[in-house]
This record gives structure tokens, C-alpha cells and sequence, in this order.
């Protein structure tokens, strides 16, 4: 399973949607997350913008991934939307040291 941060920069009709009938998005949003074995574990809204962040642990599966964004993004309640897997520092250490035992040649380094 991987972590995954969605970043959202939601429309204006989603927000007309909102006051129009106040409700909690998280419990809106989980059972997309669920239909592709994915749990949302955070589901955030940037204070002053119209900005959401939702954190979810998901199984690594491009396609279910791709689908929620097409999804998402057609639904026309998102003016952008980007999705980054997130690792955690002792990982990212495992990539710095799984780093130094490559070995690359840069185009400058003829």
C-alpha cells in the first residue's frame, strides 16, 4: 500500500454546492476512495483559498488512480487536480542510499 496526497483546486460551483448544502466531504468522498480498496485518511481545506488536500493509503494501481482523476476532473467541481505518492522520511534515507550505489552520466559531463 502507498500513501498519496490529492491537491485540489476546487471550482466555484463546488463552493456554491457547499453553502448551498453544508456537509462534511470527507464522508462524501470515502467510498470513491473505497471502491478501489483506497482509505482517506486525512481530508483537509486551505484556509483563505479554495484549496483541498486529501491524504489517502491506496494499493498500487495506476489505472484505479487515473480513474479517479478522470473522474473527478470531469465531474467539474475541480479547476486542477494533481495526485503525488508520498513516502516517508526512512524511505526517502533508503532512496539517498539506494542513490549512491548508481551511477549516472549527465548530458553536461562529456
Amino acid at each position: 500500500m502507498n500513501r498519496y496526497m490529492v491537491i485540489i483546486e476546487a471550482s466555484d460551483s463546488a463552493f456554491k454546492g457547499l453553502l448551498d448544502n453544508p456537509h462534511d466531504r470527507k464522508e462524501a468522498v470515502e467510498p470513491l476512495f473505497q471502491a478501489i480498496g483506497a482509505t482517506v485518511e486525512h481530508y483537509w481545506i486551505g484556509v483563505g483559498s479554495n484549496t483541498l488536500y486529501i491524504v489517502f493509503v491506496a494499493p498500487d494501481n495506476t489505472v484505479d488512480l487515473e480513474a479517479i482523476s478522470i473522474l473527478v476532473m470531469s465531474s467539474g467541481v475541480a479547476k486542477s487536480m494533481e495526485m503525488r505518492q508520498l513516502m516517508t522520511s526512512g524511505e526517502a534515507v533508503a532512496a539517498l542510499r539506494r542513490a549512491a550505489d548508481l551511477s549516472y552520466s549527465p548530458p553536461t559531463s562529456d
